[in-house]
């Protein structure tokens, strides 16, 4: 489905449309084909974009040795835990979750294997904020790609490993038809228990889930050190960055990544090959 934003991007819309891709040894999603993807060069590309299709734990989305936190993502612990430290090197470490008595991590099983960082590549994640958590899918999308941050924030950053943004979550519904159809769903607000009230929207949304208490994205507030989750009860709110919740890391594959196989299903993902 195009989405009718400024890079009509394709993505995967409903409840559980058949997106699935063997990736890392494990089951990822593909939100979408995005466009316009700046590879960190200048150079504009047509991408593949997906997430994880399970968590990897709850952890603070920034929580220093010493007590502090912020919501600039370049700088930020998860950033590094997933770029540079335990997560991206399949390896062990630690972590400082909410506490300054740092917890041991375990990522050698489930981190990036040397296929998995082979068929992903550098990328600009937009970083623009929001003052609140209550505007639709297009406020939220146009918001983050802007330049309202909070506290002379960074307005972008070059790596590998992010999270979905609340505009990814918002653009994969469907909406049920009835009351909420698509265009309904998308014009209105997230935030303050939004879509909570209209199951049409949430329950034909594939990045809906249930069982998540808390989820990070990578959409920021610009009017405090926090960032904007994804409640359980459908909607989005704000939490202070030093609060443990859980991640779902994001990527975007290289260009030259084709499916050589898979219909998409969860038992029957599409295959990857360079």
């Amino acid at each position: 489905m195009d989405d009718e934003t400024l890079d009509h991007n394709l993505r995967f819309i409903g409840a559980d449309p058949n997106n699935y891709v063997l990736f890392n040894d494990e089951l990822w999603r593909i939100i979408g084909v995005m466009n316009n993807i700046d590879d960190g060069t200048g150079a504009k590309e047509t991408r593949l974009k997906i997430i994880r299709n399970e968590s990897i734990g709850e952890y603070s989305w920034d929580y220093n040795s010493d007590g502090t936190y912020d919501n600039d993502w370049t700088t930020s612990t998860l950033m590094n835990l997933l770029n540079n430290g335990a997560y991206y090197n399949r390896t062990t470490g630690s972590y400082y979750n909410g506490s300054t008595t740092a917890t041991d991590v375990d990522f050698s099983s489930n981190g990036l294997t040397s296929e998995a960082k082979s068929m992903i590549g550098n990328a600009i994640w937009n970083l623009g904020g929001l003052p609140t958590d209550a505007y639709n899918a297009t406020y939220f999308y146009n918001s983050e790609r802007g330049n309202d941050v909070y506290n002379n924030n960074s307005l972008k950053w070059i790596g590998n490993i992010g999270l979905m943004y609340v505009s990814d979550y918002a653009y994969a519904t469907n909406g049920g038809g009835n009351i909420f159809d698509y265009e309904s769903c998308l014009s209105y607000n997230l935030g303050s228990q939004g879509w909570n009230s209209y199951d049409e929207c949430y329950l034909n949304d594939w990045l809906y889930n249930l069982n998540v208490l808390l989820r990070w994205t990578m959409t920021a507030t610009s009017s405090e050190w926090s960032y904007i989750y994804v409640n359980y009860d459908t909607s989005v709110s704000i939490l202070q960055a030093q609060i443990p919740a859980s991640v779902f890391p994001a990527a975007y594959l290289s260009t030259n990544v084709k499916i050589t196989s898979g219909t998409g299903s969860s038992s029957d993902p599409f295959i990857l090959s360079l």
